[in-house]
């Protein structure tokens, strides 16, 4: 099975090989310098587990990174460090999404410990997806759903789940039910549909976030698979959630 893969972002080197030394043998360590050397590789299609950060950088601080962090994935599994002891910034890395605040100097088998509890439920996928068509298909939807504004092609998904795009191609449509591209579409406008619900977002926000390269394309699909164009869309949900509250 493949290991796992942590992303630990700290300015300082002696921590990330703390991390590669003590790690080797258990998880794929991915370093990173910085708060943008982490967003580089997260904006990028991947199958990052969990991302260790440090809180004081120079540059992008952890906190706005794991900011950035929850809007590329909401889901992303993140610990911070931190070498100042404050109840505040504890409780402001919570609220923020963080899964475990941890203080420096650490001990490497309390942060051994974090990793297995957080890791746990993922790598329960992960070896699902190794033992039958059924598990790399399932494994292939989270991939693809946790990379959802990102550009990932039929290559990019096949190869993390080992198969050849050809042969992945004709797998996926046969279980999932839907072609690899109707799919991430359908994920596409699905995700756009609870963004618009949400009121916070304009259509030009919408349309980046979900990946499209302008908000022309993103209301001309919208539009042919919903039937409405998204401003549309958006007044018919407030005006239900109005009615509702007035009920």
């Amino acid at each position: 099975m493949a290991r796992e893969k942590i992303l630990v972002v700290d300015d300082e080197k002696s921590i990330r090989d703390v991390f590669l030394a003590a790690f080797f043998d258990e998880y794929k360590i991915i370093p990173a310098a910085s708060g943008q050397e982490a967003l580089n590789i997260l904006n990028r299609p991947n199958d990052i587990d969990l991302v260790v950060l440090d809180v004081m950088m120079p540059g992008m601080t952890g906190t706005q990174l794991l900011r950035e962090i929850k809007k590329i994935d909401p889901d992303q599994k993140v610990v911070l460090l931190t070498g100042c002891s404050s109840e505040e910034l504890a409780i402001e890395a919570l609220r923020l999404g963080a899964d475990e605040y941890m203080e420096k100097p650490f001990d490497i088998e309390k942060i051994r410990a974090v990793f297995e509890r957080l890791l746990s439920e993922r790598k329960g996928y992960a070896e699902e997806g190794t033992g039958n068509i059924e598990g790399k298909i399932g494994q292939a939807q989270r991939f693809i759903r946790r990379n959802y504004s990102q550009p990932v092609s039929l290559r990019d998904v096949s190869r993390e789940v080992f198969l050849s795009p050809k042969y992945f191609s004709r797998l996926f449509k046969e279980k999932a039910g839907r072609s690899f591209n109707e799919y991430k579409m359908d994920l596409k406008i699905e995700m756009a549909k609870e963004l618009l619900k949400k009121g916070s977002h304009t259509i030009s926000q919408i349309a980046y976030h979900t990946g499209y390269q302008n908000p022309e394309s993103f209301m001309k699909m919208f539009k042919k698979v919903t039937g409405s164009t998204p401003s549309q869309y958006r007044r018919r949900n407030k005006k239900r959630r109005n009615k509702d509250a007035q009920l």
